[in-house]
C-alpha cells in the first residue's frame, strides 16, 4: 500500500500523518516541540532535536499504519513561518532553529518599522509592519550584536527550507511561507531587492522559492539518518500551515472562507489580487494564479483552556462545551441576547466565551472575504472537533459551517501536495477532489437545515 507523508511543522507540536490516495488517515504521530528557552525573550530548538522529534513522530505513525517507511510514495509539509536557522558555507548550523516566538531583539528598530509601514511595502509583500517575531528583525539583531556570526552565515533557511534541504539536498523553499517574511515580492514571485537591502540581507543567502505543491526533487541518502525514510521519494514544496490546512478544509471547493480555532484564531480566503488591507496577509495560492488572504487574532481557544484551569478543573473541555450548548439566554433591554461572564453558572460562562470567540472570527471573516458574500465556511483547529461549539459559531457568524472528514487538516493538506509530486494525481485540484471529503454542515438556527 502506497502512502503519502504529510508533515505539520507546528509551533506546539510536530505532527506526521500517513494517508492513502483517498485521503484516509492510516497513521498519525504527534510529538511536542518542547523548545529551549536559554534566556529572556529567547526560544530555540537545536537542529539535532528538530530531527529527533520528527523521527519519533514518523516512527509512531508508521507503527499505527503497520507499514515500513518503504511504503511512502511522496512527502510534503505545512509549516510555521519566520522560524529559521543560520548555516555556514559547509552547511553546518551556526545557530539552533530560532523560533518565531523568539523576541530577543525587543522592539523593532524604527528604521525597519518605518520601511514596513510604507504603501509600497504593503502592495508588494501583502501585509504591513514588521513585528519583533519576524525573522528579519532577528537577523537585524545578529547584524548589530554578533556581526562575526552574521559574516560567517552562508545560508539563512526557514524551518521548512531546512527540512527540504535536509531531505532532498535542494536549496529550495515555498512561496507560501516566504510571503510571511516581508522580503518576498508577490507579483514578481521572488525576493524583493529593496526589502533585502533595507533588512541587510543578500539574495545569495536565501533559497529559491517555488509554488506550493511544486516538485522539489527526491529524498537523498541522508534522509534515512535524518528522518528515517529511504532515498528516492518524491518531495513537494509545501506552504504555510494555515494556508495548507485551509486547502484540506475545502477552501474554494466546499467553502468560501476557512476559519481556524486553535492557539490563535485565523481566517483564510482566496482573492484574485493583492490589496493592502490592515491586519491581513497575502501569499501565493496553490493554483499558481490567485492569492490566499489571511487574518489572525491572538486571543484564541486558549481563553477556554484558561477558564477550565482556573474555574472548572473538575470538568473537561468537552463537558463545559456541552453545558454551554444548553445554557439559557437572558434577555437584556432592547432584546439583545447575552451571556454573562461573571455568572457562576458554568454553562453561561463558557457560552459567553464561545460567543466572544465567534464574534472575533466573524470580524476575521469580514476582513478576508473582501466584501464578498460568504455562503459557506469550513472549520479547522481544535474547535472544529466539537459540533456543539461549531453550532454556536454558526449562529454568531450566521453562515453555514462545513466540517471535513479528516481532523488533521494541516497534515492532509501536505499529503495532497505530496500526491501531485508522486504523480498519483496530475494537479492539486484533482488531488483535493479525491482526498478531501465533506462530513456535515451545521446551519445557523435562523436558517433551514440543509438536505445534504
Amino acid at each position: 500500500m502506497a502512502l503519502l507523508l504529510g508533515i505539520d511543522l507546528g509551533t506546539t507540536y510536530f505532527k506526521v500523518g500517513l494517508f492513502d490516495e483517498h485521503g484516509t488517515l492510516a497513521g498519525l504521530g504527534r510529538v511536542a516541540t518542547d523548545p529551549v528557552v536559554p534566556g529572556p525573550g529567547r526560544c530555540v530548538l537545536p537542529s539535532e532535536i528538530f530531527w529527533e522529534r520528527l523521527r519519533r513522530a514518523l516512527a509512531e505513525a508508521l507503527t499505527q499504519a503497520g507499514v515500513s517507511a518503504g511504503a511512502i510514495a511522496g512527502i510534503s509539509y505545512s509549516s510555521q513561518a519566520n522560524t529559521f536557522v543560520l548555516l555556514d558555507d559547509r552547511d553546518v548550523p551556526l545557530t539552533p532553529l530560532i523560533l518565531w516566538t523568539d523576541v530577543r531583539g525587543g522592539a523593532v528598530p524604527e528604521r525597519l518599522r518605518s520601511f514596513s509601514r510604507t504603501e509600497e511595502f504593503q502592495r508588494k509583500v501583502g501585509f504591513s509592519e514588521i513585528s519583533a517575531e519576524a525573522a528579519v528583525s532577528k537577523w537585524d539583531w545578529f547584524l548589530q550584536h554578533d556581526p562575526a556570526l552574521a559574516g560567517r552565515t552562508r545560508w539563512l533557511m526557514t524551518i521548512s527550507d531546512y527540512l527540504a534541504f535536509g531531505l532532498t539536498g535542494e536549496r529550495v523553499g515555498d512561496a507560501s511561507t516566504a510571503s510571511m517574511l516581508g522580503i518576498y515580492h508577490l507579483r514578481e514571485q521572488g525576493w524583493w531587492t529593496e526589502a533585502l537591502e533595507a533588512f541587510g540581507l543578500q539574495r545569495e543567502k536565501l533559497v529559491r522559492t517555488l509554488r506550493p505543491g511544486a516538485y522539489c526533487g527526491q529524498t537523498v541518502a541522508r534522509a534515512a539518518t535524518l528522518l528515517g525514510v529511504p532515498a528516492g521519494i518524491p518531495f513537494a514544496a509545501g506552504g504555510l500551515d494555515h494556508h495548507i490546512a485551509a486547502v484540506a478544509a475545502g477552501l474554494g471547493r466546499f467553502a468560501d472562507v476557512s476559519i481556524s480555532t486553535g492557539t490563535v484564531l485565523a481566517a483564510t480566503g482566496v482573492v484574485d489580487r493583492v490589496e493592502p488591507i490592515p491586519e491581513c496577509y497575502h501569499g501565493p495560492h496553490v493554483d499558481g494564479s490567485r492569492y490566499f488572504r489571511l487574518a489572525f487574532d491572538p486571543a484564541g481557544a486558549g481563553q477556554l483552556d484558561d477558564y477550565q484551569r482556573r474555574f472548572a478543573p473538575d470538568q473537561s473541555i468537552e463537558q463545559l462545551i456541552s453545558l454551554a450548548a444548553t445554557a439559557a439566554p437572558r434577555k437584556q433591554p432592547g432584546g439583545a441576547i447575552v451571556y454573562a461572564a461573571g455568572d457562576r453558572d458554568r454553562g453561561a460562562d463558557v457560552r459567553y466565551l464561545l460567543e466572544k470567540i465567534a464574534r472575533a472570527q466573524r470580524e476575521l471573516v469580514r476582513k478576508v472575504s473582501g466584501g464578498q458574500v460568504v455562503r459557506m465556511i469550513s472549520a479547522t483547529g481544535g474547535g472544529a472537533r466539537s459540533a456543539a461549539w461549531l453550532g454556536i459559531s454558526a449562529d454568531i457568524l450566521d453562515v453555514p459551517i462545513v466540517t471535513l472528514a479528516c481532523g488533521e487538516r494541516a497534515c492532509l493538506g501536505a499529503a495532497v501536495l505530496a500526491a501531485t509530486a508522486a504523480g498519483i494525481y496530475p494537479n492539486i485540484g484533482e488531488a483535493t477532489k479525491a482526498m478531501v471529503h465533506r462530513d456535515r454542515v451545521l446551519m445557523p438556527r435562523a436558517r433551514p437545515v440543509a438536505n445534504s
